[in-house]
């Protein structure tokens, strides 16, 4: 019972950090520039040190090492895709002091709006079997599913306040899970190349 509650606590921490990442957001709208990193910082810190605290705890299942390789191999191309989506497509200029925020639509945010969900969510399934850890397979699950809540807020309270064409956007592109208009739009050139 103690290991659950310890377990729960990560878990929590982690979802702090969500929340964190959320003020981040409002105070981005809002120009608050020392205040907004201080959330983002402080809500990245979370995130890691309780998945990094989760990681530690004994491994409590068992794969072979053939599994276990080609899981790390895919926990790396995801980790590789979260931070290309959410860093590297959004582009530098959304992190600055002042922001200068631009509506991604093309890349992977043609496939979803919010790719970088799919991307965690991916990262800690497949960490899960590399670190024979089931707790890490529960942590994705439940975060995703604060991640899914966040990114409403984020579009209602955010989104659609920074873009004026955001409503377009949305009828076009799912929100996290691809459909076949969006794969076939993910995979055309032309939609790499901007």
């Amino acid at each position: 019972m103690k290991g659950v509650s310890i377990i729960m606590i990560y878990i929590i921490i982690g979802l702090i950090g969500f929340v964190f990442f959320l003020i981040f957001d409002l105070l981005s709208l809002k120009n608050r520039i020392i205040s907004k990193y201080i959330f983002a910082l402080t809500g990245l810190f979370l995130v890691i040190y309780s998945t990094v605290k989760i990681i530690r705890l004994p491994s409590d299942t068992f794969v072979n090492n053939t599994t276990q390789i080609i899981s790390l191999d895919l926990a790396i191309i995801f980790f590789g895709l979260l931070i290309y989506s959410v860093f590297i497509e959004v582009g530098v200029k959304t992190y600055r002091q002042i922001a200068e925020h631009s509506l991604v639509t093309n890349g992977t945010y043609s496939l979803v709006r919010h790719p970088g969900v799919v991307w965690l969510f991916l990262t800690y399934f497949f960490g899960s079997v590399f670190f024979e850890n089931s707790f890490l397979l529960i942590t994705a699950i439940v975060w995703t599913i604060i991640n899914t809540i966040y990114i409403v807020l984020q579009e209602k309270l955010v989104l659609k306040k920074l873009f004026n064409n955001y409503g377009e956007y949305i009828k076009a592109t799912p929100m996290i899970l691809p459909n076949i208009t969006s794969l076939r739009k993910f995979i055309t050139i032309q939609n790499w190349r901007k």
